[in-house]
């Protein structure tokens, strides 16, 4: 009897270790997320479809489409605080030939306000420029 309450106490310990390993601890964030357009203090807005955010457990990367057809992948860690989310690049993604066109985050490093965060939208802001995406 005592073996077989060792074993429902061992299966039910491992269960609740994989509910705690596979839980989504980030809610909806945790996704990749296309940029749809910048909405500029002035009113002004700029679409924009060839840049993709990723959030997974701490884990970031952004995936930018080139215009010659090829791609360039920008990898790094975020953390949330509140409605802050901070982005802080590897150093060998920020020595990448296209940073400065696509990403351009000084010392590469970001701190966003999180204004909306839905299962199908996001939206960010940082100095007075909202960035608008879509669940993709």
């Amino acid at each position: 009897m005592r073996i077989q309450k060792k074993k429902i106490f061992l299966i039910i310990g491992l269960i609740a270790l994989i509910l705690v390993a596979c839980s989504n601890t980030d809610g909806d964030l945790d996704n990749k997320w296309q940029l749809r357009q910048y909405q500029y203090a002035d009113g002004s807005v700029e679409r924009q479809d060839s840049i993709f955010y990723n959030f997974q457990k701490g884990s970031f990367s952004a995936i930018c489409l080139l215009k010659n057809g090829g791609y360039q992948t920008f990898f790094g860690n975020y953390s949330l605080k509140g409605d802050k989310i901070s982005i802080i690049l590897l150093p060998e993604s920020i020595e990448e030939e296209n940073y400065a066109l696509y990403m351009g985050w000084e010392n590469g490093e970001r701190t966003f306000t999180m204004e909306e965060l839905t299962s199908s939208s996001l939206r960010l802001e940082y100095a007075g420029i909202h960035y608008i995406f879509r669940k993709y």
